[in-house]
Parts: C-alpha cells; structure tokens; sequence
C-alpha cells in the first residue's frame, strides 16, 4: 500500500474473505454435520447413555467450584482437544483425522444441545443460550482456524512423501506451524475464562441433576 494510502471499507467483502479461505468453510460444514447428526440420533438407549454422561460431566466440572477451578479444569480438556488438532495435522494422516475431529467436536456440542432440550424443554433452551454458547462460540471458532493450519501442515507433509515432489524446507514450515498454533492458544485461555463466568454467574439458577 502506497503511504498516505486511505483503505475503503467497501473494498472489504466478507465473500472474497471466505472465498480465500475455504478450508474453514469446509471445516465449519464438517462441524455442521456432526452436530446435526448428533442432535437427530441420540434418542436410541445407548446413545441416551452417552448423552447422559457427557451432559451429566458438563455440569460436575462447572457445578459447585471456584471460579479458578472452573477456568483449569475446563482449559484442560479444551487443550486436550487442541493438542489432538496439532497431532493431527503434524502428519500425513492429518487430512483425514483433522475433518474428523472437526465432527467429533460437533458431535459433541450436538449432543449437548439435543438432550437438555429433550430432557428438560425450555430450561434447555436457555441452558444452551446462556451457558453453553458464550464459551462454544470461542472455542469453535479457534478450532476452525486451527483445523484449517492442521489441514494445510498435514497437506504438506502428505505432498513430501509423494514421488517427485518438490524440496519444502520441513523445518522452517513446521516453526511456523507451532506458532501459529501457540497464537491460536489464547482464544483456549478466552473460551476456559468465558465458561467460567457464565457458569459461576448463571449455573446455580438451573436445577437438573
């Protein structure tokens, strides 16, 4: 840009945007597939179970804790699934277990939703609204980002193995790899503090196990 330069705001397009960064729309639709077929498909007993069990552990790591404990033990498992992504995408196989993830984490808060809605109605409703997203929403969009740094590492590696392919310095790719990701850790850190304030300010005015 030339100095003195005035950049427009109309020059912005959200479409060119996404346009060039289609990986994480097509990780947002792989997301998206999993929360539907979760949130269509648990209603058999053992899937009833399981979401028993996840909305049951949702609720015992926030309910009855300090606002510190909430933030460590929710941070923890969101790094758990943070550190899979960066596992993922640190080989070959990444292009396959990074979309997977993604629906695995949309399996998840599919499950979550659909059983506190089935379960208990318009507590459920507002449970979703006012604990579950403020931190989901984060979280989710970091995890986007991050699967599409995942896919496009994994990308290189996979082209590194292929016969003919061209020199790519590792080293240097994969430096850039882990600080994109070491970046992208402080939205965990946001989503942990945002669980935590939700929960500590508004769990305690919903009764269900």
């Amino acid at each position: 840009m030339k100095p003195g330069g005035v950049v427009s705001l109309k020059k912005i397009r959200l479409v060119d945007y996404f346009t060039k960064n289609r990986l994480i729309l097509l990780m947002f639709f792989v997301f998206l597939i999993g929360f539907t077929v979760s949130s269509i498909s648990f209603s058999g007993s053992k899937a009833a179970q399981i979401s028993d069990g996840i909305f049951k552990d949702f609720i015992s790591d926030r309910q009855g804790t300090s606002f510190i404990q909430i933030v460590f033990s929710v941070l923890i498992k969101y790094l758990i699934v943070y550190l899979a992504f960066f596992a993922a995408g640190a080989s070959a196989t990444g292009v396959v277990f990074v979309p997977l993830l993604c629906c695995c984490l949309g399996l998840y808060y599919g499950t979550l939703a659909a059983y506190s809605y089935a379960s208990f109605a318009i507590r459920g409703i507002a449970f979703n609204s006012v604990i579950v997203i403020p931190a989901a929403l984060i979280f989710t969009l970091c995890i986007l980002f991050v699967s599409k740094e995942s896919f496009v590492f994994s990308s290189v590696i996979l082209r590194l193995l292929l016969p003919k392919s061209k020199p790519v310095n590792a080293s240097g790719e994969f430096k850039r790899y882990s600080a994109k990701f070491l970046l992208l850790s402080v939205f965990t850190l946001l989503a942990s503090i945002a669980d935590a304030v939700v929960s500590v300010s508004f769990l305690n005015y919903f009764t269900f196990i």
